[in-house]
């Protein structure tokens, strides 16, 4: 009973395919995904534009369609800041869209973006790689010091997904970690999607930024206990066993 509003276009959606292993190890098969007609990209920017002027939230996730330009969350941000002035944009993305992301944003800042450690890196130019090994072995640090760097550029709340090492979170007024509850892995897929979800329901309910954390840890973690694409429901999370705790 979710509503959906479609934008037909000419290509086919991509397909992809993810295995799952007994121990939890994700392996993805991701299809390149359709290209998009000039004439498509505009009906999509003025379906979005329509739909925005009701919405609390706006998310826009995952990878670009062939034939768009690569700055086009930038682009969408700033049409969607000026459709719909009293929404709150959020952007989960990564690789050269992020990076593009990162190069707009004094033009075009979102409110939120959910990055990981690696496209953290990817935003700050700095090693996404080194601040997740940091992470897991308990040094948030670096992952602050790069989230604040995007906080005084513009992004209200930076939420840094960061797998069994749990999720900090930035924003102007200080930075928390969260240590997820435990859990026997199952899939990944998800995971990421569903910690957004999560915190953004417990802003929206009115939630402080500890408690949204909190909760967001805790779907990632129930959505990573699940097989397949399966997400998790409220009654499944384990916000009991999720610790935060306040790094500045």
């Amino acid at each position: 009973q979710i509503p959906a509003q479609a934008v037909r276009i000419a290509d086919k959606v991509r397909i992809n395919t993810t295995v799952t292993e007994p121990d939890g190890t994700t392996t993805k098969i991701n299809d390149p995904g359709p290209a998009l007609s000039q004439a498509e990209q505009r009906s999509l920017i003025s379906s979005l534009e329509g739909l925005a002027a009701k919405a609390e939230w706006i998310v826009m996730a995952g990878s670009l369609p062939q034939g768009v330009p690569v700055d086009w969350y930038s682009q969408l941000t700033a049409a969607l800041r000026t459709a719909a002035p009293n929404a709150r944009i959020a952007v989960d993305t990564s690789d050269a869209p992020m990076q593009a992301l990162g190069a707009n944003l004094d033009a075009a800042a979102p409110h939120l973006i959910k990055p990981n450690g690696l496209e953290l890196g990817q935003l700050t130019d700095t090693d996404g790689l080194a601040l997740e090994k940091a992470a897991k072995e308990g040094d948030f640090s670096g992952v602050v010091e790069a989230a604040r760097v995007v906080v005084k550029r513009g992004i209200d709340e930076v939420l840094v997904t960061l797998g069994g090492a749990g999720a900090v979170l930035v924003t102007a007024q200080g930075a928390w970690k969260a240590t997820p509850p435990p859990v026997t892995v199952r899939s990944t897929v998800g995971a990421g999607d569903s910690s957004l979800a999560g915190y953004i329901l417990a802003r929206k309910a009115g939630k402080d930024f500890a408690a949204a954390l909190a909760q967001s840890v805790a779907y990632g973690t129930a959505a990573a206990g699940l097989p397949g694409t399966q997400i998790p429901a409220p009654e499944t999370l384990n916000i009991e066993e999720t610790t935060v705790s306040l790094l500045s």
